[in-house]
């Protein structure tokens, strides 16, 4: 045994020890990321083409969408890399998990954006629907 492992009081290592067991199971277990999403409906859909707009977006429309998420409802895990958002909250609660963030829980008036760097899925936990108003850049169909 090394002299600074001696110093230590046996005490202070059973303590150590005892820490460690509690905390490292918290942070390696993580329930698993929804894939499907549930109770999502689309309200309503605008789409405009922007290649007449701005000749350098050729191949990709602007879309604002109402997107509501009924009491329970679940946006499966996606990634925000090929579609940035801005996002505006008008009623109900809405509860995003990003990678990078954790848990999010947005309120009504409340906006954000989703850029490349976002990877997320969401939730309604509250008790009456959540009605977002989406405005996301995407590769034209």
């Amino acid at each position: 045994m090394s002299r600074a492992l001696r110093r230590v009081p046996r005490e202070a290592l059973l303590m150590l020890g005892l820490f460690m067991l509690t905390i490292v199971p918290s942070v390696t277990a993580q329930e698993p990321k929804p894939q499907n999403t549930k109770g999502v409906s689309v309200g309503s859909n605008s789409t405009l083409l922007l290649t007449a707009q701005i000749p350098e977006m050729n191949g990709y429309a602007l879309r604002l969408r109402t997107i509501i998420l009924e009491p329970g409802a679940v946006v499966g895990y996606h990634s925000h890399a090929k579609r940035p958002v801005v996002a505006y909250l008008l009623s109900g609660e809405y509860t995003e998990h990003r990678d990078d963030h954790g848990e999010i829980v947005h309120i009504p008036g409340e906006q954000w954006v989703e850029g490349a760097d976002v990877a997320h899925w969401s939730e309604n936990r509250g008790p009456e629907p959540a009605v977002l108003i989406n405005v996301d850049v995407l590769p034209a169909k």
